[in-house]
């Protein structure tokens, strides 16, 4: 999370080495409390993003507890839209760090910017996403108090990831004490803005400032002064005149105005109720198919459990829920047994799919696919249960008169010839690991068989339970030629056939992962799921894509990485060869090229610089005979000079009559060591030089950085001062630049002597020191 700079706080210093487990890559971003890297678990061998408060402020208690109290905030949440925690633990400074799943792609912020720009339903997939994510947080007793565009990220597979939970503050958690405001102002609620304490409502009227902002292009309360921001979220209504004109955003209106009431009261009381107006909007005004692939990978959106909200059983239904319901919102994967109509929060979700446990209803909405033709019903017989004709009318896909009244009397058609034209969504990226397995969603039931066509029902019915789409197909057509009539074997008819065309889209996805085309296999995966999600096949076969796909993955990483260790090893043998044969200019150059592909390669750093010592003392003996008086003149570094901290005296000790009492040196006990390389080690007189400065720490604890003077004495002149710190922290084991001379400095003719000196101080006050001579 981005967080405003407080001047008067250290700056922040970029680590190096190792923390933990973890060997730092690079730096990702920085704020007020830290920093975060991307780094590598070298006992998983996997990248994480791994977010390291400030070793300067570690040691305010509050802050380093606010910090923890992330980790167990985000830790103990388990949900596709919110950032995943692997690990948390104390760097050997006492700084805590996080380890966080590494996420690929960009956040809100940046993405509302690219171009083309996003479609408003896109942006409202963006949001629903959003509100699954926070409707998990919420149940947990959890507020995030920061929702923002930065802190949304969207992944290159589209999925939607909550980030930052720095405020995030656990109900009933003092932490925070009343009047202070967490957060950032132009996203804030009027309870954070008048530091009262706040609940769930206030993380949804900061995503309804964020959908403003999506829809209008502007933030609803901006302005460039903070308190005249924090007025207008108290005191002024929204402009909502900004609001494009068109049916879509006029029937966005009512949602908006909702979410950004000023009293919590007034507005969205649940992140559920939130999200089930949005979704109904996007089922009216949706258009393209990729809305559509959102709608089906959002994960249950929660609704909270005490009060439990309003819902109506259809008829029939004989459980009443008693802890609230769970929504989802068109999860992908297999689902589960049709339901009737069932209303929640006010509203009729048709043809719903529905699994009922112990204090919840979930309501699932299939995505919008054909319907197939409705079969002629006489008048003077009513249906024994129409409802269940609608769920399964929108499991099913389009097909062509071949499943209308006349053709249940028709021969049974091969199944390779049954696969509809069915639309597939885009492919889904899966990540490395792999998801759990899916499971299926349990096969339909039908009603007690009757008639005279009761025992060829019980025959298609026995058939469709076992799998046999092809004999149940048959056994349904004779009933029904028995019993045109009969209510179960139209139904078994209509499901035997889609899972036949199932069975089809299956052979291809299996095709498809045979030959290594795992966006194929999705897709084929994808269409056998929307035609039969209580197949058992389909739903084993989706994690066998998974694991396939992240296998692959693995591999081709493995590989990238064995072909450049074998790159990189061939340049070092070519440019030992060189230099063997004395052609320095030519192993130069090989071990160039190394370091281009891995810049901390020791071999090729000793072997450049030896090569280039090597070269100038070459060229010399080659220029002719020279005085006897005027040999080669190198760079020379002395010895590291280490001293402990010599202010104030030892504890339990004072001078007595007679006795007195000094601390000894500590520098056999000191780790860090200062280490020059000169470039070139002999430079000749109008040509440029460079010298890199090194500390190496050869001990088992963090050395922390506080000062560092560098002094040159150029013939008998000395210049010094202070020189800014580029690391602060040098991990055990490692070393770290710690300075580096500009690179256009020129060797002047004429020159005698010349010497420089690095003096490093540590936070503890043990200094090191150590010169370079030129001799």
């Amino acid at each position: 999370m981005a967080e405003p700079t407080d001047t008067n706080k250290p700056a922040l210093k970029e680590l190096s080495g190792r923390i933990g487990k973890y060997d730092i890559v690079r730096l990702l971003d920085k704020g007020a409390m830290g920093q975060v890297y991307v780094a590598h678990d070298v006992k998983l061998d996997r990248d994480v993003a791994l977010k390291v408060m400030a070793a300067q402020i570690a040691d305010d208690p509050e802050l380093k507890e606010r910090f923890a109290r992330e980790a167990r905030a985000v830790a103990r949440m388990q949900h596709p839209n919110l950032v995943t925690v692997f690990d948390f633990d104390y760097h050997t400074d006492g700084s805590p760090y996080i380890a966080m799943e590494l996420l690929k792609g960009q956040d809100l912020r940046r993405a509302v910017r690219q171009t083309p720009p996003m479609t408003l339903e896109r942006k409202i997939a963006v949001i629903l996403q959003v509100l699954a994510g926070l409707a998990h947080a919420h149940q947990q007793n959890i507020i995030h108090r920061d929702i923002k565009p930065a802190n949304i990220f969207i992944q290159d597979d589209g999925q939607v990831k909550i980030m930052d939970f720095g405020v995030a503050r656990l109900s009933g958690h003092t932490m925070t004490a009343d009047g202070n405001i967490v957060g950032t102002a132009d996203y804030m609620s009027p309870e954070q803005v008048q530091g009262k304490p706040v609940d769930p409502r206030s993380d949804l009227f900061s995503v309804g400032c964020m959908l403003f902002e999506l829809a209008a292009g502007r933030r609803p309360f901006h302005s460039d002064n903070l308190m005249a921001i924090f007025y207008k979220i108290t005191h002024e209504e929204v402009n909502f005149d900004l609001i494009p004109q068109g049916a879509d955003y006029d029937a966005l209106m009512p949602i908006l105005k909702k979410a950004l009431a000023k009293s919590s009261d007034e507005r969205y009381q649940t992140a559920y109720e939130f999200a089930v107006d949005l979704r109904e909007w996007l089922k009216a005004h949706a258009t393209t198919a990729s809305t559509q692939n959102v709608l089906e990978a959002l994960v249950d959106l929660e609704a909270p459990t005490c009060p439990p909200l309003p819902v109506t059983e259809a008829p029939g239904a004989t459980f009443t829920p008693v802890g609230g319901a769970t929504v989802d919102l068109g999860r992908r994967g297999p689902r589960r047994g049709a339901m009737p109509p069932t209303r929640v929060g006010g509203r009729t979700v048709a043809g719903a799919s529905t699994t009922l446990r112990p204090g919840a209803t979930r309501v699932v909405t299939p995505p919008p696919i054909p319907r197939v033709p409705a079969r002629p019903q006489p008048a003077a017989k009513p249906s024994v249960l129409p409802w269940v004709a609608m769920a399964f009318a929108l499991v099913a896909v389009g097909v062509a008169g071949g499943l209308a009244w006349k053709s249940r009397q028709a021969p049974v058609t091969p199944p390779a010839t049954q696969a509809a034209a069915t639309p597939t969504p885009a492919p889904t990226v899966i990540a490395t690991p792999a998801p759990p397995p899916v499971t299926a969603a349990p096969a339909p039931t039908f009603e007690a068989a009757g008639g005279k066509a009761a025992a060829q029902i019980r025959s298609a019915q026995a058939a469709f339970k076992a799998g046999n789409y092809d004999r149940a197909v048959v056994a349904a057509q004779e009933a029904l030629r028995e019993d045109p009539q009969s209510e179960s074997a139209g139904k078994v008819l209509e499901n035997a056939q889609s899972g036949q065309r199932a069975l089809v889209q299956l052979r291809a996805a299996e095709a498809a992962l045979a030959r290594g085309d795992f966006d194929a296999a999705e897709n084929e995966l994808d269409a056998a799921r929307r035609l039969a999600p209580w197949d058992r096949g389909v739903a084993d076969f989706s994690t066998r894509v998974a694991e396939a796909r992240a296998r692959a993955q693995r591999e081709a990483e493995a590989k990238a990485q064995s072909a450049r260790a074998a790159q990189i090893t061939g340049l070092l043998n070519q440019a030992d060869a060189k230099f063997a044969e004395k052609q320095y200019a030519g192993a130069i150059a090989l071990y160039d090229q190394v370091l281009g592909l891995d810049p901390g390669n020791t071999v090729a750093l000793n072997g450049k610089s030896n090569a280039r010592t090597a070269q100038t003392i070459a060229e010399s003996g080659a220029a002719g005979a020279r005085p006897a008086a005027s040999p080669v003149r190198t760079f020379v570094a002395g010895r590291t000079e280490a001293k402990g901290n010599e202010q104030g005296g030892l504890v339990g000790f004072e001078d007595s009559a007679g006795v007195e009492v000094k601390k000894g040196t500590q520098a056999a006990e000191l780790p860090g060591k200062i280490i020059y390389e000169a470039s070139p080690p002999a430079p000749r007189p109008g040509e440029r030089f460079r010298v890199n400065v090194f500390l190496s720490n050869e001990g088992p604890q963090a050395i922390q950085l506080a000062t560092m003077t560098v002094a040159t004495i150029l013939d008998g002149k000395r210049q010094s001062g202070s020189v800014p710190l580029t690391v602060t922290t040098v991990a055990p084991g490692q070393r770290a630049p710690v300075y580096q001379t500009p690179g256009d400095q020129v060797w002047k003719e004429g020159t005698q002597s010349w010497t420089m000196e690095i003096v490093l101080r540590t936070t503890k006050g043990e200094t090191y020191r150590n010169t370079l001579s030129w001799k």
